[in-house]
Parts: structure tokens; sequence; C-alpha cells
């Protein structure tokens, strides 16, 4: 029999199948597509062409994971991105954050001197923050209690009450003046926009992962997202774990009150200890286990998980780079410049794209980060063209009027156009190719519920000890020998490895008790 069965091979599904083979038991992951990784894959959409379909950029998993998982400092190639990212305007302007904090200093001059104080400023609170999330983020997901105590410091405690209850703009805004400069450090993600509580905590959770591997380097992959999860599948195989691609699962399979493996939808049933799902809650719950397994208050608890923040993304394969006109004639030669460039005129714009996907509508200006790996991976694409990508924030999962993605994919796909020609003239016609994934396609494709990328939404009342449920957020579940191991659970979203890890850790830990 297995010790444990583990559904879906994305990247925290093979970290935790690593450290449970690595600690001797007998593991078998079943994947229901045709290659590992999930959402984090590299696939050759397009002759020449490879693309990091869905997860793009690399910051994790760290030099902990990778030390423990004994995983050779040169198995990943990667190169960091310079500039971090081009903020584009309406106006024609931009700000290029820079990754040497003097350059990037020399930007924001030309905002006046009041920027360049405030951002040092920004980087020390950034910095305390970083420690806070930095220390929770391998561990057991802890309460607002324990994490108070822990940091009760005068300084540290006013970072931590932001992270527990504020915004991001509640940060940016005291350290900055002039609205470019805020919007140029302002993400939007599962909160909403950049001044809804919670997008603080959101924001520095998923940073505390800044690198990926023993070297702890953060940017793109030669091989693109998909080298991540081949070398978390040969260090699942080296410790004796086994991987079955093809192999999607029908259900759980329940005995004597607990899970006691998995059927197929071949039909075959897999018996093991422990079923350990890296699927998002409510596929989990309301698809893999059978009616009645749950009590109704359980089932209706999970249904109320928030996954409003669903995600499309627009991949092309490009003839030339994108000519930003807000470049400089010489920085448009640098595709490296076109590496990394976000779209969000203001934050009335981020507060109407909101809106407009929570009431079931297209967006009219949806927030672009667009994507050139190809500027430092050449081979990504034949020579002289380019692969570009760009996650759209936020769109509908469904429509209020009734209508489909597939009734919306052309409307919208002009519109993404028409506003990528309008930044860089001439982008239409360089494109050779090009898709639209909606959160139907993502769905379909990655089994990520509502297209909301990070399983579980990373919203004040999700996170810590409530993701992704209050009672429930110690990767256990109510049914006996069924785990959580995917993003749904703590630390959260992004590829990073810390749910996988610390599923694993209190699988073991559990092992240990019996």
């Amino acid at each position: 029999m297995l010790d444990a069965v583990i559904v879906g091979a994305g990247h925290n599904g093979l970290v935790c199948a690593a450290y449970l083979a690595k600690a001797g038991q007998n593991v078998l992951v079943v994947e229901r597509s045709a290659q590992v990784g999930g959402a984090c894959v590299t696939q050759e959409l397009v002759p020449g062409f490879r693309f990091s379909t869905f997860a793009y950029g690399a910051h994790g998993p760290g030099p902990r994971i990778c030390r423990d998982l004994e995983i050779p400092a040169e198995a990943f190639s990667v190169k960091c991105l310079d500039p971090g990212l081009v903020q584009l305007f309406p106006d024609g302007d931009r700000i290029v954050l820079w990754a040497d904090p003097g350059r990037l200093e020399a930007e924001l001059e030309r905002f006046g001197r009041a920027e360049v104080e405030g951002y040092r400023r920004y980087r020390r609170w950034c910095a305390r923050a970083d420690a806070i999330c930095g220390d929770f983020f391998l561990t057991r997901p802890p309460t607002p209690a324990e994490l108070r105590r822990k940091w009760s410091e005068p300084e540290d405690a006013k970072v931590l009450e932001v992270l527990l209850g504020g915004s991001l703009w509640d940060l940016i805004s005291p350290c900055f003046t002039h609205e470019k400069v805020r919007l140029a450090f302002a993400r939007a993600d599962d909160a909403g926009p950049a001044n809804q509580p919670g997008s603080a905590l959101a924001e520095f959770v998923e940073n505390a992962s800044t690198g990926l591997g023993v070297q702890n380097q953060a940017g793109l992959l030669e091989r693109g997202m998909g080298e991540i999860t081949e070398v978390l599948a040969q260090r699942v195989r080296a410790y004796g774990g086994a991987i079955r691609l093809d192999a999607p699962v029908r259900r759980v399979l329940l005995g004597g009150g607990r899970a006691v493996g998995v059927e197929l939808e071949s039909g075959e049933m897999l018996a093991a200890r422990r079923v350990v799902s890296n699927a998002d809650p409510k596929r989990t719950f309301l698809k893999l286990l059978g009616p009645g397994s749950l009590s109704p208050s359980f089932v209706q608890a999970v249904a109320d998980i928030k996954t409003r923040a669903s995600y499309a993304k627009f991949l092309a394969a490009l003839s030339r780079p994108p000519a930003y006109q807000a470049l400089r004639p010489e920085e448009r030669r640098d595709a490296r410049m076109a590496a990394a460039v976000r779209i969000v005129p203001s934050l009335p714009t981020m507060e109407a794209c909101w809106a407009d996907a929570q009431q079931g509508r297209l967006p009219r200006s949806p927030i672009m980060s667009c994507h050139l790996p190809s500027a430092y991976w050449p081979s990504q694409a034949p020579a002289g063209k380019h692969c570009f990508s760009a996650w759209l924030r936020w769109v509908p999962s469904k429509f209020a009027d009734g209508s489909t993605w597939e009734d919306n994919r052309p409307t919208f796909t002009a519109r993404l156009l028409e506003i990528l020609e309008n930044y860089a003239p001439g982008f239409a016609a360089s494109v050779e190719w090009c898709r639209l994934l909606t959160p139907a396609d993502i769905e379909r494709e990655t089994g990520i519920t509502d297209a909301s990328i990070r399983h579980v939404d990373m919203t004040l009342d999700q996170m810590l000890d409530r993701r992704p449920l209050p009672a429930w957020s110690s990767y256990q579940t109510p049914v006996p020998g069924l785990w959580l191991c995917g993003s749904g659970t703590h630390p959260g979203g992004s590829v990073t490895g810390g749910p996988g890890h610390n599923c694993a850790a209190a699988i073991l830990a559990d092992g240990v008790r019996r």
C-alpha cells in the first residue's frame, strides 16, 4: 500500500512528495495532464515559441527547500530582471524601477527630492515587513495574537498592524507625494485595488520567498517556468517516489470514516494511508469528495471561500519586441526594457476594473502585467522574434448578462490589442499568433476554480490561521487521512513551494505523534 497518494503534480505537490519520499515514505503523484507542473509549465504553443503559459517569474522554491531536497546550485539557469518593472502612463510618461537603489533614486528624483526620501523610508519599512513575513513563511500558520507577542517592539508593532489590517496604499501614501510614484509601487492582487485592507499582507507574504534555488536568485528561467517543476520531479523520483501522468482523479475513496485512496477516471483504484490534495480547496471538497461525506455546514463554508480574483492571460508570438513609446529611442533598442511592463493608468482605474469584474462585466481598462522573457533568453523564440504574455486582472469568471467567455473572447481580445497598440504603436502588426486564456480556459487546463490563481483569494479573512478556513488551516481536513498542500493553504500563492513544504512537515510530525 502507498503511504501517500498526492493529487496533482504542480510545484507544491512535487515539493510535498519529495519531502515525504526523502523521509522513506512510499509516494505516488497522480497528474491529470501529460506533463508535470500544473500552472508552472513551459509549453511550445506555436512552433519555435516556448511560453511559460501560466506562472511567469521565478522567486522560489528558495534556499531552505532546495538545500533540504539536495537540489544543486547549477540546477536552475536564472537571469535577474533589470529593470524589475517599467510602469507606463497614458500621457506617455513612465517610471523605471531599476534593480540598483541608487539608479532608482535618480529615476524618482525627477518627481522631486521628497520622492527619494520617501523611497528610503519605504525601503526601511519593507525590510521590517519582509523580516516578519519571512519568519513565519515556512512554519505552521500563526495567529495574529502570536505575531503581536513576537513582534512587540514599537517599530515592529507598527509595521505588523499595517500588515494585519491595512492596505498597501496606507503604506505607500505617506512615503510618496506624487500619484505616479505611488502607483508604480502599488500592486493590485486578490484583495482588490491597492487601497483595500489586506493588500499589504498579501503583497509581503507572497514576496517573502525572495529567490529560487540555493543561490536565491529571482528572475527569468532559461527553459521557462517548467524548469522548476522538471527539477522537482527529478527529486521526487530520486528519493524513490513515482509520478503518473494522464491520470486524472475521479474521487477520493473513503473507508471507515477516513480517506483510503483515490479512484482515477479510468476506474483504477489506488489505496493509500493518506491522500494529499494539491488541488484547490473548492475542487477538493466539492468535486473530489462524494455527496454526504462532509457536513452541510462545512460544505457551505467551502462554497463561501472567496475565489473572486479571476485572471485571464494573453499570449502572443511577436515578430519584434514591443516599442513602447514612453521609452527613449535608445531604450527601445534594448528588448530587456520591454521584459516587465505594467499598464494601469490610475488608482480609480484599478477600482473601476475591480468593480467591473465583481459585477460580471468585461473591464473597460484591465490591469496589464506584460512580460517578454525572450528578451533575456532569446532561445525561447525563433531568431529575432519574441514570446509576449500579459496577465490581465481582474476579469469576471461569469457574466451578469448570461453570456459566456466564448461570446466575449473576440471583443476582449480586440480591446487588449487596442490598448497595447496605444502604448506600443505597431504592436498589432507584429503579432504572428495570439491566444487569450480566459478564466474558463485556465480552469479547464489547470483545474483552478474560477481561475483564482492563488487557489483561495489572499484576503485578510483568508490568510494566516484562517487559510483556507479558520478551523482547518494546518493542512489537515475534517476527513481523517485527507490533507491539503496547495496554494489555498498557508502561506499562500505564487511559485514558492511554501505550502508543499509546510504540509509535508505537518504530515511527518503527525506520523511521529502517532
